[in-house]
């Protein structure tokens, strides 16, 4: 959903209250260009090759050895994103089976290989996606799964709701986890399939549309000195301000880090604002989000 443009409604002005009033309208049009950076920011992390510039960039050799094989298996970039969407003429089961003919050709390997894949859309109308990523560690047979909205209090018993598909279950469904990828490693190999333990889900409200950033930066953390294998529970901030706060932390370090990343939101928001037909260009495109961002505060996340 992209944002939109907000007009205050001044229904009276007076010498006592126009401070506030002007105050209330420019939080109102931050709080509008947040919306729109932060959009832009969604979009972008979204990207295949984007996050694989991020990927090469903290981990120069990922995939060192693979590269080849993964192309020479039909694919255009080697850190692998699987969307939610179906082609016209295609099926969901056809979807899936795509992602299990790739994991075909990943327990051919050898070291760690990383992918993400959203869960996959329903039908036409179905636009939600939630992003997981995947550590899969070919020397020591494991897989390591992470999900944003991972909420260790959840236990699916005899006794659980209906809604309640397994157990870990947030305020999003890992489908693509529970019914792509852990079958596949289940019926044809050996692996040992494990869901990371998050301290406290990292998306917990529906507002909340983070999920590219949350499973890319724990991805990052955890093949940090290969902590995926030694990390028992991953570290998320209970609190939704403090949340936010590390989301955007990670912002800030990529902008500084990836120069390529930067390029490219700027490029994004650009286009975003260019398409929307209820904002006010003129002030939006003088923003540049690259340089916007590295400003915000963490509550300019809650919009």
């Amino acid at each position: 959903m992209k944002p939109t443009q907000i007009v205050p409604k001044i229904l009276k002005k007076n010498e006592k209250n126009v401070k506030s009033i002007c105050k209330s309208y420019n939080t109102m049009e931050r709080s509008i260009t947040a919306s729109w950076v932060l959009h832009a920011i969604k979009i972008t992390l979204g990207y295949e090759s984007v996050r694989q510039e991020i990927l090469v960039h903290y981990f120069p050799t990922l995939h060192r050895g693979n590269i080849t094989k993964i192309r020479k298996a039909g694919f255009k970039n080697h850190v692998i994103t699987f969307d939610a969407f179906i082609k016209p003429g295609k099926t969901r089961d056809e979807k899936s089976q795509k992602i299990q003919k790739y994991l075909e050709n990943v327990v051919k390997m050898t070291g760690v290989v990383v992918f993400t894949a959203t869960n996959i859309q329903m039908d036409e109308n179905d636009l939600e996606t939630h992003y997981q990523t995947f550590i899969v560690d070919n020397d020591n047979k494991k897989v390591y799964v992470i999900d944003p909205a991972n909420d260790i209090t959840v236990v699916k018993t005899s006794k659980s709701s209906k809604k309640i598909l397994d157990s870990g279950q947030g305020i999003y469904y890992a489908q693509v986890a529970h019914e792509t990828v852990r079958p596949f490693f289940e019926q044809n190999t050996d692996y040992d399939v494990k869901m990371v333990p998050l301290s406290h889900p990292a998306q917990i409200i529906e507002d909340d549309v983070f999920c590219q950033s949350w499973s890319l930066y724990i991805l990052i953390a955890l093949l940090s000195n290969e902590a995926y294998r030694t990390t028992a529970q991953f570290e998320i901030p209970e609190a939704q301000i403090d949340k936010y706060e590390t989301i955007l932390d990670f912002y800030k370090k990529l902008l500084k880090d990836v120069p390529s990343f930067a390029t490219q939101l700027d490029e994004e928001y650009t286009k975003e604002i260019n398409g929307c037909v209820d904002c006010d260009k003129t002030k939006l495109l003088k923003i540049k989000p690259s340089k916007w961002v590295p400003k915000m505060k963490k509550e300019d996340m809650s919009v």
